[in-house]
């Protein structure tokens, strides 16, 4: 059964892949991305987080749930230091290995989520990186998925890896306009 899952994983990031490369800004499209991975994982809830570089800080680009998309942060809710330890998203930017969690109690749900019911007890959490850069953390929650295993943890870096060539490829062939 995980097997299936990390090969929907897997085909959800080829799909990710070329959203990047029909977009006019890889921002365009954070929210499709993360729906396509957190359906895939069959999470409930999936977010985008990225760097302020001026204040050392992640912010989420993109939030969805099944209840359905949140793409703005809340203002109660400030953006994480990336020095933070209660936020596993800064952990996982940091150190660039992921986190596989069956307990998302023991890991510190992010602060931002709203799960009054506390059914959210699992989550996994990887760098979108590159040998050189980190683009971004992304974040899927879900009710239970299946224990971590070195397999597991190993398939979900190399997604990583994978979306951050593609997102440093795009970078490249179609670099930021000047505001």
């Amino acid at each position: 059964m995980i097997q299936d899952r990390l090969a929907q994983l897997e085909q959800a990031a080829v799909s990710v892949i070329e959203l990047l490369r029909g977009a006019s800004r890889p921002e365009d499209v954070a929210l499709a991305s993360i729906e396509r991975l957190g359906l895939a994982a069959a999470s409930e809830w999936a977010a985008y987080w990225m760097l302020v570089p001026k204040q050392r800080r992640v912010r989420p680009l993109a939030i969805w749930s099944v209840s359905g998309p949140k793409v703005q942060l809340p203002a109660r809710h400030p953006p994480q230091t990336v020095s933070d330890s209660e936020s596993t998203a800064t952990h996982v930017w940091r150190n660039q290995k992921p986190v596989w969690a069956t307990s998302t109690v023991a890991q510190g749900a992010p602060r931002i989520l709203e799960d009054p019911q506390g059914d959210l007890q699992s989550g996994v959490w990887f760098a979108v990186k590159t040998d050189t850069a980190v683009y971004g953390v992304i974040e899927l929650l879900g009710r239970a998925f299946a224990p971590r295993t070195t397999a597991n943890l190993a398939v979900i870096e190399r997604l990583g890896v994978r979306l951050g060539h593609a997102l440093e490829e795009r970078r490249r062939n179609f670099p930021p306009r000047p505001h």
